[in-house]
């Protein structure tokens, strides 16, 4: 049953390979092939440097990024956005107003504390001429005390209202510094009615709407500058020591482009996550035409350990039979043999082979499921001519 099966298979891998090549050949005529041999494609084992890639996910931000909150202090309480003049996706420079607030609440503030300023400083100048009075009878109280003109209580009575209009004025002093700390906070807070931007970028979100109410502590807005990007990833213990700051590493946003962007490892962690026990690693991303945007999905591929001039084939070469793998070699008689070879370290394209084949022996590359130890084959594209 299995032959019939693979016989099958061989002869559709024959249409596949050499239908297109027929189909142009005009009047010429076919090259014919035995029904015994299977088409495949081989490629000489090689002597390559073969780098082991460790894949690490991350997020994408904006390497100034920044969260926009408003300006007030905790005694402006909730005040109402009245405009909001940005969308996400708008360029902004630093310092633009992307949130208006109302200022109305702020304004009722100073003149209220205006007000309250104000009615201390005539109270302070009408305690101050008080104090001015109690002063000079106090000091006429002692020059009688001092004649005999006057008793002890009558001293100690001019002595403690003297006192208490001392305290009471600079009582009447702590509320005009409180006043004025109001006023000059009521103040800031009216001139901080317009929130800008913390930095020149690209709007990310815009959180509020007009009506809503925000304090101090609101997140009205993110603003990232996307010219330039980073991920952090967190890499193990065992192939931390292999990522250098500087190294140029893939990075695959499936959500901007199927291709790879290159990046620039930034940073490399020299102490562990106590948490998670790995290193954080920092890699930058030049993003000139702006398709790559904060927030987007990342792999990251960070060669690791270096095998340099080994034996190495195209991963597609390396056959998986239950525990083993094995390689086939075509030799000169056309014969496909299956070779066990022990694979060291691989990468997406390129496997080490430690043992079991040496540099320029031919291995099949497409096609190796279709055949077997001792199979004939006929190579038909690529690699070695036959």
């Amino acid at each position: 049953m299995w032959e019939r099966v693979r016989k099958v298979l061989a002869g559709l891998a024959v249409l596949v390979l050499l239908g297109t090549g027929a189909a142009g050949c005009g009047n010429k005529k076919e090259q014919a092939v035995e029904p015994s041999q299977i088409p495949v494609q081989v490629e000489k084992a090689r002597l390559a440097d073969v780098e082991k890639i460790a894949v690490y996910s991350g997020t994408l931000r904006g390497v100034e990024e920044a969260v926009a909150y408003p300006k007030l202090s905790a005694a402006a309480g909730a005040v109402k956005v009245v405009e909001v003049m940005v969308k996400p996706g708008d360029r902004v420079s630093q310092g633009q107003t992307l949130i208006r607030l109302d200022s109305g609440d702020l304004e009722y503030q100073i003149r209220a504390y205006e007000a309250q300023l104000a009615g201390l400083v005539a109270q302070r100048e009408g305690a101050q001429v008080r104090l001015s009075n109690l002063k000079q009878t106090l000091d006429r109280t002692r020059f009688l005390y001092d004649q005999g003109a006057v008793s002890k209580s009558d001293l100690e009575r001019a002595e403690t209202e003297y006192e208490a209009a001392v305290a009471g004025l600079k009582q009447i002093d702590a509320g005009i510094a409180g006043a004025q700390a109001n006023l000059d906070n009521a103040r800031r807070n009216l001139a901080n009615c317009n929130v800008p931007s913390p930095v020149g970028g690209t709007v990310g979100t815009v959180n509020v709407s007009a009506g809503d109410s925000v304090t101090a502590q609101t997140p009205v807005a993110v603003v990232s500058n996307t010219s330039r990007l980073e991920v952090q990833v967190n890499v193990a213990e065992a192939e931390a020591s292999y990522v250098k700051p500087g190294a140029q590493v893939k990075v695959y946003v499936q959500a901007a482009s199927p291709e790879p962007f290159t990046g620039m490892v930034d940073t490399v962690a020299t102490t562990a996550d106590s948490r998670m026990k790995t290193y954080p690693v920092k890699i930058l991303l030049d993003n000139p035409k702006g398709i790559l945007r904060s927030g987007m999905f990342a792999e990251v591929h960070l060669p690791t350990l270096v095998r340099r001039q080994v034996v190495a084939v195209p991963q597609e070469a390396v056959v998986a039979k239950g525990a083993r793998r094995v390689v086939y070699v075509v030799d000169s008689k056309s014969m496909a043999h299956e070779r066990p070879v022990t694979v060291g370290i691989e990468n997406e394209n390129l496997a080490e082979t430690t043992e079991g084949l040496k540099a320029g022996e031919p291995v099949v590359v497409k096609g190796s499921t279709l055949i077997r130890d001792g199979d004939k084959v006929k190579v038909v594209a690529g690699g070695v001519d036959k």
